[in-house]
């Protein structure tokens, strides 16, 4: 993220925004690409300036009145009102990341960075920031890129993936195909839960892939005794704040794991079709 944003050099590879290289701190005296903002692990703020001056630092050549309105409007979406007089240098980690943030946001640059940026924000005021972001991001057509570790996060911000292991990219794009056509079990596994389904345990023998990749939520439950693609007998359901999530035993002896809106009795049988 430092290499895109122009903080470091590069060793090999270039960095390309419309058409023009990015270059780092050895050919810049102020690093930083002028039509990016980034919001890093590291809280760039002004420390011995207060949080409303962090705001006015970058509206630099708007009106008093221009300046006062854009401030108060991210003070107030970053609950950071009551601190607005307060010295950046005073701040715990998480008021200096909302600091952060709004600074970047003042004015929204063609390409925003965004490093972990809500890892110390609670979930309500990550939802309102991020829904914030997406409304200033399609107003003025902003390019994003989000760097998270939590698969969640990940799923519901984004609209294109590129996952990395070992600095390598496993996949790249859409997040529906990733999340239900992953390249691969490892890949599969750092997006959630899923299942190998055997086809010794589908009930459907006709042109069936001899293993199936079903996410817990693609088994459907069904009343059609007669045509079902599988039967699990509840070995476990639990909620999970979310939906209920049923341990299944196959007949064959296989775990499987199923998400529903219903609670399933445990040590029945229950049939299911794959929404595939």
């Amino acid at each position: 993220m430092k290499c895109i944003y122009g903080l470091e050099d590069l060793k090999e590879g270039e960095v390309l925004c419309e058409n023009k290289k990015v270059t780092g701190p050895a050919y810049n005296l102020m690093p930083g690409h002028p039509e990016m903002k980034l919001v890093s692990q590291d809280f760039y703020v002004l420390d011995n300036h207060s949080v409303e001056e962090n705001i006015f630092d970058k509206l630099i050549g708007y009106t008093n009145e221009a300046k006062q309105k854009r401030a108060n409007k991210l003070l107030k979406l970053l609950d950071l009102v009551a601190l607005k007089n307060s010295k950046a240098r005073f701040l715990s980690s998480g008021q200096k990341q909302r600091v952060a943030i709004a600074r970047a946001l003042a004015i929204m640059p063609k390409i925003l960075l965004l490093d972990e940026p809500f890892s110390n924000l609670d979930t309500i005021l990550s939802e309102k920031l991020f829904s914030f972001i997406m409304n200033e991001v399609k107003k003025n057509k902003t390019a994003v890129i989000l760097i998270t570790h939590l698969a969640d996060e990940a799923l519901k911000y984004a609209d294109s993936l590129a996952v990395l292991d070992n600095g390598k990219i496993l996949q790249i794009g859409k997040k529906w195909q990733i999340y239900y056509k992953p390249n691969n079990t490892r890949l599969a596994g750092l997006l959630g839960p899923f299942n190998i389904i055997k086809s010794e345990d589908l009930e459907k023998k006709t042109k069936q892939k001899k293993k199936l990749f079903v996410r817990p939520d693609k088994l459907k439950l069904t009343t059609q005794k007669n045509a079902p693609d599988i039967q699990l007998v509840v070995l476990n359901c639990t909620f999970n704040g979310k939906c209920f999530e049923i341990l299944g035993e196959t007949k064959n002896g296989n775990s499987v794991i199923v998400y529903l809106n219903k609670e399933l009795e445990q040590d029945q049988v229950y049939y299911f079709l794959l929404d595939q």
